[in-house]
């Protein structure tokens, strides 16, 4: 049988109907969160992988949740998810008129001008014209991903450099500043407090240098995640099967094992 979206609507409303599903009809805005997120996290998993068929199901659970949420709202009368579709609709028209309408677009970054433009002019975005630019930096973003969207913003009203190497000489100032603070510990002073804000400050630079760079740095983050679990996978699996433990190879064997394993996933990854 082939369904619909309306259909995927309808399953929703029947489980949160009185005689549906008990956990469903549980579940408001607050307690979905949770999920919305895990949902969007296996999808990027698997668009990474470049699994198409765990990407279409991942997608499946993503569009679920927004379906969710929107009867969850339709039932305390706040919107429905026609409203959803109509309000994305009319903002995607409104903020595309280079498609739509007769202005002129000739490159990407006359249309990021221009959606700019457009999104200070709506309703939602005068409401807070005058505030912070920080104002629009969301709380509920992962830290990553906030750093990154706080120095975007910053770069916007021109607080950022143009050019690339004065964000590097950044950076490796807040690793010297870091190595500084590393030379005063000793057993009586961790200077624990010191380090942690030396490291953020490390961390923040590495975001801008990601940004200059044009590279998503929390994406950048989790290719190098799987990166390293993928090899340690290899290195794992090498060590079982030669009957030893992980601590009984030592950090030299297990070393050598890891450069074995980066040469076998670049292969694989190479298609060899």
């Amino acid at each position: 049988m082939n369904y619909s979206f309306k259909d995927l609507i309808d399953i929703m409303a029947r489980l949160r109907a009185p005689d549906g599903c008990p956990w469903d009809k549980q579940q408001d805005t607050r307690s979905l969160l949770p999920y919305l997120v895990e949902e969007s996290s296996e999808f990027i998993d698997a668009a990474q992988d470049g699994d198409k068929e765990h990407m279409c199901e991942e997608l499946g659970d993503v569009l679920l949740q927004v379906v969710f949420h929107a009867q969850v709202c339709k039932e305390q009368g706040d919107f429905t998810i026609d409203d959803v579709v109509q309000g994305i609709c009319e903002k995607m028209i409104r903020r595309h008129p280079h498609v739509f309408g007769d202005a002129k677009a000739d490159t990407a970054a006359d249309v990021s001008r221009r959606w700019e433009r457009i999104k200070a002019s709506e309703k939602n975005n005068l409401k807070t014209a005058g505030c912070s630019v920080m104002d629009k930096v969301s709380r509920s973003m992962p830290t990553l991903a906030r750093a990154q969207d706080i120095i975007r913003r910053a770069g916007k009203v021109g607080f950022n450099w143009d050019a690339s190497e004065p964000v590097f000489e950044k950076a490796q100032e807040e690793f010297n500043e870091f190595r500084a603070e590393m030379q005063v510990v000793t057993p009586e002073n961790k200077n624990a407090d010191r380090l942690e804000d030396e490291f953020g400050d490390i961390m923040f630079s590495l975001v801008n240098v990601a940004l200059q760079c044009g590279i998503n740095a929390n994406t950048a983050l989790q290719r190098a995640n799987s990166k390293f679990e993928k090899r340690f996978r290899i290195v794992e699996s090498r060590v079982k099967s030669e009957g030893k433990e992980m601590r009984d190879v030592g950090l030299e064997g297990l070393q050598k094992l890891w450069k074995e394993a980066k040469a076998e996933a670049k292969q694989k990854a190479n298609g060899k």
